[in-house]
């Protein structure tokens, strides 16, 4: 794991062959693509193709990932192989949402536990 302190400015297209933490925000609006995970306090970034993100807020126009948690998502087009969780999503004109499961308001959603038996 690549770990990036403070913010990392996006001044063309990026890609990364393993996973970042950024212990920062994203920003510039380029594409963005990881072979791993992203952990990020805000990205901004044009397009995201990422194994898991996480952030606090996500702005971008496309994002492709395995799972997103995030606590704000605007973008235009959204596709998570299993699971978005998040607070809120905002969506533009004729955007879409394809994932496995969606959990909005997260924070009301109650977690059950499962005892094996």
């Amino acid at each position: 794991m690549k770990t990036i302190k403070g913010d990392l400015k996006l001044t063309k297209d990026t890609a990364f062959n393993e996973s970042i933490e950024v212990r920062g925000n994203i920003t510039g609006y380029y594409n963005l693509k990881v072979n791993g995970n992203i952990s990020a306090l805000n990205i901004d970034a044009h397009s995201i193709d990422a194994w898991d993100i996480h952030a606090l807020n996500i702005d971008a126009f496309d994002i492709d990932a395995w799972n997103i948690n995030a606590w704000n998502i605007d973008a235009w087009n959204i596709n998570a192989q299993d699971m978005i969780y998040c607070e809120k999503i905002i969506l533009k004109e004729d955007g879409k949402i394809k994932a496995r499961i969606l959990i909005q308001n997260r924070l009301k959603f109650k977690r059950k536990e499962w005892k094996n038996e």
